[in-house]
């Protein structure tokens, strides 16, 4: 299979994204072509355990550091931060060197925090080795580590100077690191692209994901849909936050989850398929999505093989806290006892408040929508309300 190139396009930014199926040779190629004089590898230990020879092939005769740390939320820390660039500045790090975030959605955006606050910026390239990074966080400027209050509380914008996928690389993702991308492609299909949720449920019913036809496809259709709603907005805070569809309850069920399992938590993409699911039933109870659309949601987050209700882990007086800590406070103006959510009016047709596809949701909302989704219950009607 040939690589392929897309551009993508986010505000002013623009970066070519390149990817194809046993295309190593020609990323490899394309980060020689950079002429960087240090190349810092960031990933996790994880991952260089399967990889160590790919990065090692990326590098060629390029000197490079590799910069590691355990897999998982723990990394996105800001002593993990300060870490890896005190090793990358005593290595030799210049002006001219050149970060390559090698792995998933994490070392991704760490490496792109690092990237733009060294020498107040150098190169950066992400190759995501997970469907999670390939699919959404490399198609977004948003680089951040979490606060020891919520996720993704300090950040930037910052663009690489490319991307580049080998779907080989995920072929060995554990099942639910692999279908965790593919519950981000979902949101994609169910608030932006609704033309693309048929082709989605026949690859689900093929039981063909993690095909490299498949995957290709997913990739293309993914850029196709997230790059229609950032092209006119760099930072996200348009148009663009219609991408956070499930995340306010996803991000707050993720890190729940993570305090009591640690890594063992559930999957990003997974917490974010049972956010969406959160935000279906709000959108339901309003009146808004009707029973056949609720179902879809269930579906579709059923077929990638996410459990449709709250880890047993996970209380829904926890959510709630966590919930109200949400990074979109601040979009729109404060009313008590509300949060800022993404609704869906019907499938690729987010609710608005004004130009921003935000609305209030009062807490009562949310616990009613959690409690449906508390406990998995015998048997589900049609409509997936339990």
């Amino acid at each position: 299979m040939a690589i392929t190139s897309r551009t993508i396009r986010i505000g002013e930014q623009s970066y070519p994204y390149s990817f194809g199926e046993d295309c190593l040779a020609e990323i490899a190629e394309g980060i020689a072509g950079m002429a960087a004089d240090k190349l810092v590898f960031v990933t996790d230990d994880q991952v260089l355990s399967l990889y160590r020879t790919v990065i090692e092939r990326l590098a060629g005769d390029t000197p490079s550091l590799t910069l590691t740390h355990r897999a998982g939320e723990s990394m996105k820390t800001l002593a993990c931060l300060s870490d890896h660039m005190e090793k990358a500045l005593r290595s030799g790090m210049t002006r001219r060197s050149v970060v390559v975030a090698f792995g998933g959605g994490v070392p991704g955006n760490l490496a792109g925090l690092m990237a733009n606050l060294l020498f107040r910026g150098v190169r950066l390239v992400h190759v995501p080795t997970t469907t999670i990074a390939a699919m959404d966080s490399v198609l977004s400027l948003k680089q951040a580590i979490n606060s020891p209050v919520g996720k993704n509380h300090i950040g930037t914008y910052y663009a690489p100077t490319a991307v580049y996928a080998d779907v080989r690389l995920f072929e060995t993702l554990p099942e639910a690191e692999l279908r965790s991308g593919f519950c981000e492609m979902a949101k994609n299909c169910l608030a932006i692209r609704p033309a693309a949720v048929a082709p989605l449920r026949a690859i689900i019913a093929s039981g063909s994901l993690a095909t490299p036809k498949a995957l290709t496809w997913l990739l293309d259709a993914s850029i196709d849909a997230k790059s229609s709603v950032t092209q006119d907005d760099t930072f996200e805070r348009g148009t663009g936050l219609v991408l956070e569809y499930g995340h306010t309850a996803g991000h707050a069920i993720e890190i729940c989850d993570h305090r009591v399992r640690g890594a063992a938590g559930i999957t990003h993409g997974g917490a974010i398929a049972v956010g969406m699911l959160v935000a279906a039933h709000i959108s339901h109870a309003r009146g808004w999505l009707s029973d056949d659309e609720v179902s879809v949601h269930y579906d579709i987050v059923a077929g990638l093989g996410v459990e449709p209700w709250l880890p047993s882990t996970v209380r829904v007086a926890d959510v709630l806290g966590v919930v109200e800590q949400d990074n979109k406070k601040g979009y729109l103006d404060a009313r008590p006892g509300s949060v800022p959510f993404v609704l869906l009016r019907s499938l690729g047709r987010p609710a608005m408040t004004g130009t921003l596809p935000l609305v209030q949701v009062s807490v009562p909302e949310i616990r009613e929508a959690l409690e449906v989704i508390a406990q998995p219950s015998p048997a589900a009607p049609a409509v997936g309300i339990h």
